[in-house]
């Protein structure tokens, strides 16, 4: 009988327990991983450098505090309620005026920029009081589309999946979604309505009732606004903070397809720093409220491990809910996936 069994000796140990990151890899296939895209990473692709223009923000907006590292909620903040002539808070016009910052930044990139014909620039320039800034970005090919080295977004994209959540402004992740689906219009866009006043904005649900994301025909899903509407931007921290108290508010809960997706996938944290407002608001109106018993690996992507104490705190409050820390460039880190995926 038990020579029957032989078989069994066929059998080698496994390895020792897989990280967090190579479990995600192997969960890719079946579309059972969400990537979360911070706003600093879309901007450090668009623009050059998150912290150079929040800084520069800084100083359109007069801000009083002279030291550099600004954050942009607390600035908005103080924004929309100096800026109001009668001293109420206008947070819908900081909103309109931050998003003529950013275009002004793209314009201002573009004529340094020799890669970019003058007659490319004068078409913009005349056009951008009628453009988003994605649009606009896109006008000047903000970030590459057609080099991965340089936009690692089109890694992301590379990778069979059905949802992608951000908290980005900009629609940098459908461009980098269209390079690889059949049609452009195959990439569908969604913004959680996390206030009163943006029922109107158009929900592919509500046009597409039978769409179902797939990753032939990904979604996109804004949780902080998108640029195409000002008036949906989280961007100042009253704006935050009304986020969190919403998403509880019913009416005003995530689509059930994403909540479906965010439950029961690993999730992938890129672009994001413990402090900032998007990060807060996002673990803890949506992340830590995931229930444990179907918890799976996940990771969060960190570059700065100067601070040696800093560094296990955010390893072990991380922890609390099931995340890994990998300490590295968010581009590093997917250049990794893409390539893990690929070699499996």
């Amino acid at each position: 009988m038990e020579a029957d069994l032989d078989f069994l000796n066929d059998l080698r140990p496994q390895p020792e327990a897989e990280t967090a990151t190579e479990a995600i890899i192997r969960l890719i296939d079946d579309d059972k991983v969400v990537p979360i895209v911070g706003n600093a990473l879309v901007n450090e692709l668009m623009i050059g450098s998150h912290q150079a223009l929040v800084n520069r923000w800084a100083q359109m907006i007069h801000y009083p505090v002279i030291n550099q590292g600004h954050k942009l909620a607390r600035m908005s903040q103080f924004a929309s309620i100096s800026q109001a002539g009668d001293g109420t808070a206008n947070e819908t016009r900081i909103k309109y005026r931050y998003v003529e910052f950013l275009k002004a930044v793209l314009q201002a990139k573009a004529k340094r920029d020799p890669l970019i014909e003058q007659a490319r620039r004068d078409d913009a320039e005349a056009e951008a009081a009628h453009l988003s800034v994605s649009t606009l970005a896109k006008r000047f090919n903000y970030p590459p589309i057609d080099q991965g080295a340089v936009n690692p977004l089109l890694l992301l994209a590379a990778l069979p999946l059905s949802i992608f959540v951000t908290t980005a402004f900009h629609e940098t992740l459908e461009e980098a979604l269209r390079t690889k689906t059949a049609h452009p219009t195959d990439v569908r866009s969604e913004l959680f309505r996390w206030r009163d006043g943006l029922d109107s904005i158009p929900s592919v649900f509500e046009e597409e009732p039978d769409y179902v994301p797939t990753p032939q025909q990904p979604l996109v899903y804004h949780l902080h606004g998108l640029d195409r509407y000002p008036e949906s931007l989280v961007l100042t921290e009253d704006d935050h903070l009304d986020f969190l108290t919403n998403i509880f508010r019913e009416g005003r809960n995530l689509h059930p397809r994403v909540r479906r997706a965010l439950t029961e996938s690993s999730l992938v944290l890129i672009g994001y720093h413990p402090r900032e407002w998007d990060f807060r608001t996002l673990f803890r109106g949506v992340i830590r409220l995931r229930p444990q018993g179907i918890l799976k690996d996940n990771v969060y992507i960190q570059v700065d491990r100067s601070d040696a104490q800093m560094a296990d705190y955010l390893e072990k409050y991380m922890r609390q809910s099931f995340f890994a820390v990998e300490w590295c460039e968010p581009a590093t880190f997917i250049r990794e996936l893409y390539e893990g995926w690929q070699a499996r």
